[in-house]
């Protein structure tokens, strides 16, 4: 995709969307896909991107060498049929979408780690 200017003397837009406002993207696509229970914040250390004044926890945006690595931990929603590469294919596709839809740099890796499985309660366990 096109880099558009800003304006005269701005920066391209690419440069100007933050690591918060990708971060946020990618948590809104993977809330949109069937099996994703929730964002974790990482399992032996905090996984987030920061901001001035907001922290997405569950998702690492870095940018290098002109483009987007994407890291996000999460809870997969557990069904007999569930199969985790297939989840983390999906996941995959909805981030880049995302994150192409704002007009990013392109994306160079999408690494996904599922932190823990939901499992929903049966009502004989009530």
């Amino acid at each position: 995709m096109a880099e558009t200017p800003a304006g005269e003397d701005g920066p391209p837009l690419s440069e100007t969307l933050s690591e918060i406002r990708i971060a946020r993207a990618v948590v809104g696509a993977a809330q949109s896909v069937s099996g994703f229970a929730g964002v974790s914040p990482g399992r032996f250390a905090e996984v987030a991107t920061y901001g001035p004044g907001e922290t997405v926890r569950g998702v690492v945006v870095r940018r290098l060498s002109g483009a987007l690595t994407v890291e996000v931990h999460l809870r997969a929603a557990y069904t007999p049929a569930l199969v985790l590469p297939a989840l983390a294919g999906q996941l995959r596709d909805a981030v880049r979408h995302a994150v192409s839809g704002l007009g990013a740099e392109p994306i160079q890796r999408i690494d996904i780690a599922f932190d823990d499985l939901s499992v929903a309660k049966t009502s004989d366990e009530d």
